[in-house]
This record gives C-alpha cells, structure tokens and sequence, in this order.
C-alpha cells in the first residue's frame, strides 16, 4: 500500500516550526544558565556575563542590515537553516573546547559574536515567511506563537539545567542544545515552504551593500511608519533599562537571595505563556494599533513603575508577570501590521531595520544605565542624598532605591509612548491610513522609489 506524505502547510507548518524553535530555544536558555554559572565560578565578576549578552547584541544589530538584504534574496527554508546552523555550530565549538578543557572566557565573546551574526537573519527570514504563509487574519496568532517560544522555555530551562550540570557538568547542557538544533533544523525540513513571491513588475536589485540600506529609505520615505517605528523603538528603550536592572535591584534588597529572583522570573515567564495564549484565541481585528499601545500603557504602569514601587517579592513577581503578558501583544500586534503594510518581497530588508533599530536599544540601555546607577543615582538616593527628600518616600532609600527610581521614570515614560500613540492618528489609524500590501491601489513593488 503506498501511503503518500503530505508536508505540513500554512498555519500548521508556522506550528510545526514554532515547535522546533522551542526545543531549541530551551536548549539555548540551558546554555545560557549553565554558562552564566561557569563565567562566575572563572572571575567572579557577573560584568563579564553581561557584556557575552552586549556582544552577541551587538554583532545581531552590526549584521542586520546585511541579513535584510540576504533574506529577500536567498530561499527562505535556506536562510531559516542557515540561523539555526549557525547557532549550532557556536555551541558545538563550545563543547569541543570545554572537551579539552581549554575554554576561557574570550572563546565566548569570539563563539557569541558569531552566534549572534547568524541571529540576524532569524527574525527576517521568519518575518517574511508569515507575510507569504498565512491570510493577514492569522498574522497575529503567528506573533503570539512565536512569543510563547520566548517565554515558554524561561519557566523550565534553568532547572532542567541546574539538574544536568549536577550530573554531567556543562558538557552535557552543550550537547542537548546541539541536539534541540537538530530538531529545529528537520522540522523546517519537514515542512512546505512557499516560493519567493514574484510580481508583474520585478523588483529592481541593487548592490547587497546598496540593498542594506534599503529597509531605512523605505521607512524614512513613509512617514506614518516612521512614527510606528518610533513608537516600538522607544518603547524597547524604556523596556531596555528595566531587563538590565531586575535582578540587581531583587537582589540588593533581599540581601542578595538569588531565590527570589529565579522565582519573580518564573512567574514572569508564566504571563509570557498566559498572555501568548490569550492572542492565540481574540478573534481578528482592524484595530490592533490600539491594542498595541493600551499593552504599552499597562506594560509602562504595571510592568514597570510597579516594579519600582515593590518592596516584596510578591509585587516584584506581579510585576513581571504583566510586563511579559503585555509583550505577545506589542510584539504580535506591531509585527502584524508591518507584515500586512509591506510587500512581501521586501519584507527581509524592513524587518532587519526594525531589528536593528529595537535591537540596539538593550546594549544602549545597559551603556547608560550602568554609570547613572553607580555614580548618579545610587548614591543621590541614600540618606542625605540630593534626590533623597524628592523621591524617598516612593521608593526608598536603602540599597536599590536608585534603581527602583529608573524604574519608576522608565515606567512612566512608556505610558507616555502608549498615550502620544493613541493621541496620534497617524500611529492609531495606521491601519486606515496605509493601504495594505496587496490592496488594488498598491503599486506592486516600490523597492525602486
């Protein structure tokens, strides 16, 4: 009896890949943990760990540009491959060195560099995919998917972690992530990928290096993607400070129990995976900029000034957990937007600016934030401090009060975002204002303008 195969399609192979994504995402989380714990044990300075995160960021934001260009150009089962290789081979050279027994800490900023050079090409090449994949009414869903695939493995890694490094040590954290790659990479073989879209008027190509610079003309040229993109920008910069600062301020007022930390994380990633869920099942909308900036007003209010305000680990894990359950929704919702606005074809080059632009708020957050907390605002919150007799009695004025204050500011000023957002009809209507991508009116490819 011939039993024929048929490869998984549409919503069911943006699935089937999410799934991979998430094995491999808890491997990932894995590696992490367990470098983190040997970075310490080696300097004892958690600096150096930051500044693997700094490095990885930053070659993800340098290759952007050139990824955007790549993506639009290369098949995109290849280039989905290529990211997750990549990865793969960081973490295989990792473990070959560990092997020997002559890592050190350099081998990982060069391995992080490199892993982060082919991250750049993930977020486009799935962008794109979704844009060709799906009807826009599940753009979305696929948004909130991919979310869960962020959030999901920060409730389980670490202790899946911590319990194989007590049995074989990093060795084996290595090869279980190498593993969950290998599961990755055969689920996107498993499924049908669409063409690259063509149109009655090709697309003029450019010089790759031409082509980089791309994705911001077409930004700047429009204006009312412009203030969109303005928006998300500011608000992963106020988001920026408050994910470099969670865990030292936990720690400065519990007196440095890494308990409740690990703990105010897990609950945090439980909203990340509740509010995923919830996008999944709200049924499809022509008004998904507003939902995007009311999250943004909570996310400012309760995911951030509250943090501030918190003096328990109880407020702290409520906190968290309404920052990540409002990020499937800034995220879900501002990426379906720009997936229905921009040609297909095109879509590689304007994600990779997004990208870029998002992405190299965290390594400014964590360049500015650093000198303010030790030098400015720590200190000017203790007892007799200049700021002490304005915002003491919010925040405090023990240990971490300054950084609660950043807090509190930061918090403040993404309320601000969400309401200059829904002030401004450009930013509220966008989805009336600008045609769709395949609207009748829509010129077929604008890459030439």
């Amino acid at each position: 009896m011939n039993v024929s195969f048929r490869r998984p399609s549409g919503l069911s192979a943006l699935i089937a890949i999410a799934v991979g994504q998430l094995f491999s995402a808890v491997g990932s989380r894995m590696t992490t943990f367990a470098l983190s714990i040997w970075v310490w044990e080696a300097t004892g300075r958690a600096t150096d760990f930051a500044l693997l995160t700094v490095v990885a960021l930053g070659a993800t934001v340098l290759f952007s540009p050139i990824a955007g260009a790549l993506v639009d150009r290369w098949n995109r089962r290849v280039t989905m491959i290529l990211s997750d290789f990549g990865a793969a081979l960081a973490t295989g050279v990792l473990l070959l060195l560990f092997l020997t027994d002559s890592a050190q800490v350099w081998h990982l900023y060069v391995v992080n560099f490199v892993s982060g050079a082919f991250m750049a090409f993930q977020a486009p090449a799935y962008t794109a995919l979704i844009a060709v994949t799906l009807e826009k009414r599940h753009f979305p869903r696929a948004g909130a998917v991919f979310s869960l695939v962020t959030s999901a493995p920060a409730i389980v890694a670490p202790g899946l972690a911590a319990a194989l490094l007590a049995v074989t040590g990093v060795y084996g954290v290595l090869a279980i992530d190498l593993v969950t790659f290998a599961v990755a990479v055969a689920l996107i073989f498993l499924v049908a990928v669409p063409q690259q879209p063509t149109s009655a008027q090709p697309e003029k190509r450019q010089h790759v290096l031409r082509d980089a610079v791309f994705g911001f003309r077409y930004v700047w040229t429009r204006h009312v993607l412009r203030r969109l993109l303005m928006v998300q920008f500011s608000i992963a910069m106020f988001s920026g400070f408050g994910w470099v600062l969670m865990t030292p301020l936990i720690m400065a007022r519990t007196g440095d129990d890494a308990n409740q930390v690990a703990i105010v994380n897990m609950v945090g990633a439980v909203g990340g995976v509740l509010g995923g869920l919830v996008l999944t099942a709200l049924p499809s909308t022509r008004r998904k900029a507003v939902r995007m900036l009311l999250a943004m007003l909570v996310f400012g209010a309760l995911g951030r000034a509250l943090f501030g305000l918190g003096f328990s680990t109880p407020i702290w894990s409520a906190s968290l957990f309404f920052a990540w359950a409002c990020l499937p929704f800034m995220n879900g919702y501002g990426t379906a937007i720009w997936q229905e606005k921009v040609n297909p074809q095109l879509q590689g080059r304007v994600t990779a600016t997004r990208q870029l632009l998002e992405g190299v708020s965290l390594p400014l957050a964590i360049g500015v934030t650093g000198p303010l907390i030790d030098f400015v605002l720590e200190p000017a919150m203790r007892p007799g401090g200049s700021l002490a007799g304005v915002f003491g009695g919010v925040v405090g004025t023990e240990p971490g009060a300054g950084m609660a204050l950043v807090f509190l500011v930061t918090g403040a000023l993404a309320c601000l975002v969400g309401v200059f957002g829904l002030a401004t009809r450009d930013v509220r209507d966008i989805e009336k204002l600008v045609p769709d991508h395949d609207a009748p009116s829509e010129e077929p490819a604008m890459a030439s303008r």
